[in-house]
């Protein structure tokens, strides 16, 4: 059956409670909504002594195409003369009764007596984390009475005015939470079944915003969640005794239970016993069990950790024995779940020839890049209401371009939004390329996501360039060689291998690697090769000709002599091209000077040009190159690699010729 439309008005039980709850300043308010939404529903909140009203309303359907909301809108009064932040938590207190979650998390109302009620709340609440808050005074509304379009022109001043796409740092709230729901649910799990974790990913992938997740639902799932930040100078440049205190302290804390501990207590030789006893205690105390989430693990991995007694000591040891032990000695007493973007603390079997306590107690799980629906519900739903409509063709190329990469494809529709400010817009394929050529000359990005390799995995980096340049049989070498090598590039989403055949996945790096290398991409199949071979001729062709023409010039009294000289030595004494003038005998489009006769040229007057040139016989060599094997492309012949790299050094020669000549004219 058809969905039913929605139409403006207030619900009967809403009405009552308008009736019943609202002063006649906000009754006239609501009326006003009423107009072009549908009241849902109704009331008033008492937080802390304060009271507030509130209303929901749901978008009839020229609302919802003109804001871009399709749930239902929170609308607060705050009843004060003189606005405070404190206000801000009668919304947090009205949504968290709403089991069913209706409403738009994005964005809400706030109506207050205040008559400078924007300002406070643009002083007040200016994070990037924060929903969209749309402010009105109570006297607004009698000021534009008269305008039908008052309520709609100010929610879209609001809207539009804020890039959703523009956050970077790790969501501590849910509201731009999007597609990790799956991987926060299987840890939940897991801890719940005695299992412990480790998730790995690129810089960005959202793993410290996943920590957030699991931290704000274990109340609901009735445990504790510690977050133990390694990165913390506070905790890595602790020893591991110390650290073992550092993590029942924080366990402690986010129990919320009164128990004292005692630093000094934790000493080399009791401190695996302090923290055995002590998560026991907490477990038995909270009748709960305890999920310890270590976020940047490398920081404390032998190594890779910036501290000298973890990276090259056995703290990393020492630590992990402790814990293994208490692990294993309590059963459904705790557990833990590492995030880093460095699995090594797993893969290292033995450190100073002593066994890993964790080497393989847990399989990496690698964070998965956005799927085309995640990204489709990230970013429709950020763009709606931002005013800016997505094609459905662009979900799919974001997906390709940016391998799912949740960071880099809120930084390039973040690029949509600076590029086309005039709202509404519909991104089409035109403008989606505009933006995407434009993001992807920003490196920083990219290097700041590749850094996890450059600084720990320097092998997998080159194997990257040598797939960007599609040298695939070096690539294979160091497949065959180690394949663990391999396993991180497709785990971090980078690659992807089906059936032996290595790509990217995510091809705005592949690009980035190109560019930053200035690497050449190897040809591999013949149109390739035939492809690459054109265009190297071609490029060094039109350089050399402008080369010549000057030199040989200066030989010359005069350019008539000069002309003169070129048609009789190359271009068999054709009368018609003496109308020419001395430049237009070396534009391709009107003679036909080509590669050798600009070398039978440069042979006639060698020693105008043997200062760039070097050797005669190296010349000769080189351009007898060029006009063989670097005609392949004319003669259907697929030259192998040895004849490519002779065209290579042959154009390099000519390239340095050229340059030194530039050189000396400047």
């Amino acid at each position: 059956m058809p969905m039913e439309t929605i139409k403006n008005g207030i619900h009967p039980d809403a009405d009552r409670r308008i009736s019943g709850d609202f002063d006649r300043d906000e009754k006239q308010i609501i009326k006003r909504w009423a107009d072009l939404w549908f009241i849902t529903l109704a009331g008033k909140k008492l937080v802390g002594k304060s009271e507030y009203k509130y209303a929901y309303a749901k978008p009839i359907p020229s609302m919802e195409e003109g804001t871009g909301i399709s749930k239902e809108l929170v609308i607060v009064f705050s009843p004060y003369e003189m606005f405070d932040s404190r206000s801000f938590k009668a919304y947090d207190s009205i949504v968290a009764s709403d089991i069913d979650q209706r409403y738009e998390k994005l964005c809400y109302v706030l109506i207050s007596k205040d008559p400078e009620i924007e300002n406070k709340v643009k002083e007040f609440r200016s994070g990037q984390e924060y929903q969209v808050i749309v402010p009105f005074s109570y006297d607004d509304f009698h000021q534009h009475k008269t305008d039908s379009y008052f309520i709609r022109n100010r929610l879209r001043k609001y809207f539009f005015a804020r890039d959703l796409f523009d956050y970077s740092e790790p969501l501590k709230r849910d509201t731009f939470f999007f597609g990790r729901n799956d991987i926060v649910t299987t840890i939940i799990t897991k801890h719940l079944h005695g299992l412990n974790m480790g998730v790995f990913g690129l810089r960005k992938t959202g793993k410290t915003s996943i920590i957030y997740d699991v931290i704000r639902k274990s109340n609901d799932q009735k445990f504790i969640a510690a977050n133990i930040d390694c990165q913390n100078p506070s905790f890595n440049q602790r020893r591991w005794y110390e650290a073992l205190y550092y993590v029942i302290e924080q366990v402690v804390m986010a129990a919320g239970l009164d128990i004292k501990i005692s630093e000094s207590e934790f000493d080399e030789i009791h401190a695996a016993d302090k923290f055995d006893l002590l998560i026991n205690r907490i477990h038995n105390q909270s009748k709960k069990t305890v999920l310890l989430l270590f976020d940047e693990i490398e920081n404390i991995t032998y190594e890779k950790s910036p501290s000298e007694h973890w990276c090259s000591g056995l703290d990393f040891v020492y630590f992990w024995q402790s814990i293994r032990s208490s692990y294993q000695r309590y059963e459904n007493t705790f557990t833990f779940c590492l995030f880093g973007t460095n699995p090594k603390c797993v893969e290292m079997a033995t450190i100073h020839g002593k066994d890993n306590p964790i080497f393989n107690m847990i399989n990496p799980t690698y964070i998965a890049g956005f799927s085309v629906p995640q990204t489709r519900e990230m970013v429709r739903k950020l763009g709606r209401i931002m005013g800016i409509q997505f094609n459905e063709t662009i979900y799919g190329k974001l997906v390709e371009d940016y391998g799912g990469h949740p960071f880099l494809i809120r930084r390039v529709c973040s690029k949509i939004a600076q590029l086309y400010p005039e709202r509404p817009v519909e991104i089409d394929r035109i403008r989606y390329s505009k933006a995407k050529e434009a993001f992807n000359l920003e490196n920083t990005y990219f290097d700041m996501i590749l850094n996890v390799l450059t600084q720990f995995y320097s092998d997998e980096y080159e194997m990257l360039k040598l797939l960007a340049t599609k040298d695939f049989d070096n690539f294979r070498y160091f497949v065959k060689e180690d394949p663990s090598m391999v396993t991180h590039l497709i785990g971090y989403g980078l690659i992807s291998n089906n059936d032996g055949k290595y790509d990217f996945k995510i091809d705005a790096i592949k690009e980035y690697i190109i560019r930053l290398n200035n690497a050449h991409i190897k040809p591999v199949t013949a149109v390739e090769k035939w492809e690459v071979l054109s265009k190297q001729r071609n490029e060094i062709e039109t350089d050399l000709r402008k080369m010549v023409r000057n030199i040989i010039r200066t030989v010359f009294a005069s350019e008539s002599d000069a002309k003169q000289f070129v048609v009789s030595k190359v271009l068999k004494n054709e009368k018609k091209l003496l109308a020419y003038t001395y430049k237009d005998l070396f534009d391709s489009r009107k003679s036909e000077i080509y590669l050798k006769g600009l070398t039978d040229l440069i042979n006639s007057q060698w020693k105008y040009f043997a200062d760039y040139m070097g050797k005669q016989e190296v010349f000769i060599n080189h351009m007898n190159v060029l006009n063989a094997e670097g005609r392949f492309d004319a003669h259907a012949t697929v030259p192998n690699d040895s004849e490519i790299g002779a065209v290579d050094n042959a154009i390099r020669y000519l390239k340095e010729a050229i340059n030194n000549y530039n050189e000396s004219m400047s």
